[in-house]
């Protein structure tokens, strides 16, 4: 399309600018138009353009429509930011190479109502006003100001190379995109983008950052265990309130989202990327995706705070790489009980009793005992021990130490005394009784025994194996009177 002489105006210092109309016209359209007033005899209008003055432009290479054009302006012809809006599908270079537009092009996946926005040298373009309508978009931005390529941006904390500006896409409610374009060698760039609906935004934008509030964002190392695994992290996103992960996944995209208020690890939260620059990028979703239920948070982040009802919805990966999943949290039940009862329940030892697998060691009146070998994940994290026969409490479990015991360990100690871990170990107070829970590792034998020698409830002894597996495990007793 030739280009309507109103539109623009080119004055005797060389300055062209858009004086009206919106049009939007492609580099070589502009060559093409400069060179026609450059061909007349005399300047016209407010062009002072013509055949008495200085060659106006040139393209590098041959006139080619269906290619993206260099055009370089020469001899003081020079477009300033306003009007370089009015061009695309090629560069402008100016002022002796000093000043350099390039031409920005999307491609891929782009609704037409998509908003798009670029980053440059860590803030939007513009200001964040945009001069290019929603959907797919084909402009220039600036890439060279004053001799030198414009600053990119800081991902991670590590610096883009100059002249790099980052196309994003994300709106809440959407998938996330985005796009690193090298500007600094002119021509068009291509910004490759793929965005689609998200089906698991089900709140509001602003009910999505009313429960930004539950989630409380920390950067730092941290080591963490879960299933077993034990873990570097060097971050921790802590739920609070009730929140769900699902609900965390929500609020975290709209924290990053192009309309963000949040500021995460010292940057705005629309332009987040990654916790670390050597971790892989999630650009669909910056803290991680969701699928199938499940939050499945990006590298590096420890996730706190999670409900038991969530306990397996999401999965995590450690600073190191390894994929961390939460285990089957389960326990187990002896019931057809009544009060007044003794029930007691632990590993069996496939040989008619309870499995004595560890030795305790503790000094006298010390509440720390440690166990060789050391317990693994079936331990509850809080629960009972028989060591000698005595039955302790203990609040703590780490490695090989139990600590919180109570009773404190009796007078003369314990020196690799025998001990087994009990599920379950008290008098009845109700129907049934059950464990507190337990990691499932792998499926095994419970042994349950349940006495009452009461003159009214007497029972006969009754004891029985059952297996426990990722489901838990459960018994009833048999209660036959002891007459």
């Amino acid at each position: 399309m030739a280009i309507t002489a109103s539109d623009f105006s080119v004055a005797l210092n060389g300055d062209l600018r858009s004086i009206a109309g919106s049009t939007v016209y492609t580099a070589l359209e502009l060559h093409a138009w400069l060179q026609d007033l450059a061909d007349n005899p005399a300047p016209t209008s407010d062009d002072q353009v013509s055949i008495l003055g200085a060659n106006p432009s040139e393209l590098a290479g041959k006139r080619n429509a269906l290619r993206p054009m260099a055009v370089t302006l020469l001899n003081g012809i020079n477009v300033d930011d306003t009007t370089s809006r009015r061009f695309k599908f090629g560069s402008i270079e100016q002022q002796n190479g000093q000043v350099l537009y390039t031409g920005l092009k999307t491609i891929g996946t782009v609704p037409g109502d998509a908003s798009i926005y670029i980053v440059q040298n860590n803030a939007k373009i513009n200001g964040g006003t945009k001069w290019w309508p929603a959907g797919p978009i084909q402009t220039l931005v600036k890439a060279r100001a004053a001799g030198t390529l414009i600053a990119g941006n800081t991902v991670a904390g590590t610096a883009q190379p100059a002249g790099y500006a980052t196309v994003f896409a994300r709106e809440f409610g959407r998938t996330y995109s985005h796009f690193d374009a090298d500007l600094g060698p002119g021509s068009e760039q291509q910004a490759a983008l793929s965005v689609s609906t998200d089906p698991n935004i089900t709140l509001s934008s602003a009910q999505a950052q009313a429960k930004f509030a539950d989630i409380t964002i920390t950067v730092g190392t941290t080591n963490q265990t879960l299933g077993g695994v034990t873990k570097e992290y060097r971050g921790t996103i802590t739920l609070a309130n009730g929140i769900t992960v699902a609900e965390a996944y929500q609020a975290l995209q709209w924290a990053t989202s192009e309309s963000s208020t949040a500021t995460i690890n010292g940057e705005p939260g629309w332009r987040y990327r990654k916790l670390l620059s050597a971790y892989p990028e999630n650009q669909a979703a910056p803290f991680g995706t969701f699928a199938g239920g499940k939050l499945f948070v990006a590298q590096g982040w420890w996730l706190a705070g999670v409900l038991p009802a969530d306990s397996k919805n999401y999965q995590l990966i450690s600073h190191d790489g390894t994929t961390v999943t939460p285990p089957t949290t389960i326990g187990v039940t002896v019931g057809n009980l009544v009060v007044g009862d003794y029930v007691i329940a632990a590993k069996d030892d496939g040989a008619g009793s309870f499995d004595f697998t560890h030795s305790a060691t503790g000094s006298a009146a010390a509440t720390t005992v440690t166990l060789s070998p050391a317990p693994d994940a079936s331990q509850p994290a809080t629960g009972t021990i028989r060591i000698n026969g005595n039955k302790h409490s203990y609040t703590g479990k780490s490695g090989s130490t139990l600590t919180g015991l109570s009773p404190a360990i009796p007078t003369g100690g314990y020196s690799t005394a025998p001990a087994f871990f009990t599920y379950i170990d008290k008098v009845a107070a109700s129907a049934s009784e059950s464990s507190a829970p337990f990691n499932y590792v792998s499926t095994f034998n419970m042994r349950a025994r349940v006495r009452n020698g009461n003159d009214v409830s007497a029972i006969v002894p009754f004891e029985s194996v059952f297996s426990v597996t990722e489901a838990g495990g459960s018994v009833n007793s048999v209660r036959t009177a002891d007459v």
